[in-house]
């Protein structure tokens, strides 16, 4: 699925969605990971696209962390077919949603960021040395150059 948005004054430029990861995961072109500290020394538009993604990362970290604290499914890996597991996902998620709308009608919703702690699941990610692509480094350029033009 591609995104389109206006990366420059004169051209549109499609762009996919993307998923954001950490230091851990190898860059790709569904998958935005910051740029490496040594990069960013002396590049403020990096520093910056490195600041918004470990935001978006954290945004999501506490969601998932609030979501495992509830449904303990994601407490451990997932031992189920992909097509079982999608629909496992899609189905916590379904329910999460129901679950917040009902609090929001009761004004009862006391979960904050500091009430979740880390999530072991997450720390099963093995890291990779993989290469980035040609082709991934350029749709994080895009991603740069659209959230900061100089």
């Amino acid at each position: 699925m591609y995104s389109t948005f206006k990366a420059t004054h004169s051209t549109d430029i499609p762009v996919p969605h993307v998923i954001i990861g950490d230091e851990g995961f190898a860059l790709q072109t569904y998958l935005m990971r910051p740029y490496p500290k040594a990069g960013i020394i002396t590049d403020p538009r990096k520093r910056g696209i490195n600041a918004q993604l470990s935001r978006a990362r954290r945004v999501v970290e506490t969601a998932f962390g609030i979501l495992a604290m509830k449904l303990c499914i994601f407490l451990r890996s997932i031992e189920a077919d992909v097509e079982t597991t999608d629909c496992i996902v899609k189905a916590v998620c379904s329910l999460h949603n129901y679950i917040m709308m009902k609090n929001n009608d009761r004004k009862c919703s006391n979960e904050s960021e500091e009430d979740v702690g880390p999530i072991q699941a997450l720390f099963a990610t093995v890291s990779t040395n993989r290469r980035k692509t040609t082709a991934a480094m350029q749709v994080r350029e895009t991603f740069t150059d659209y959230f900061y033009k100089m």
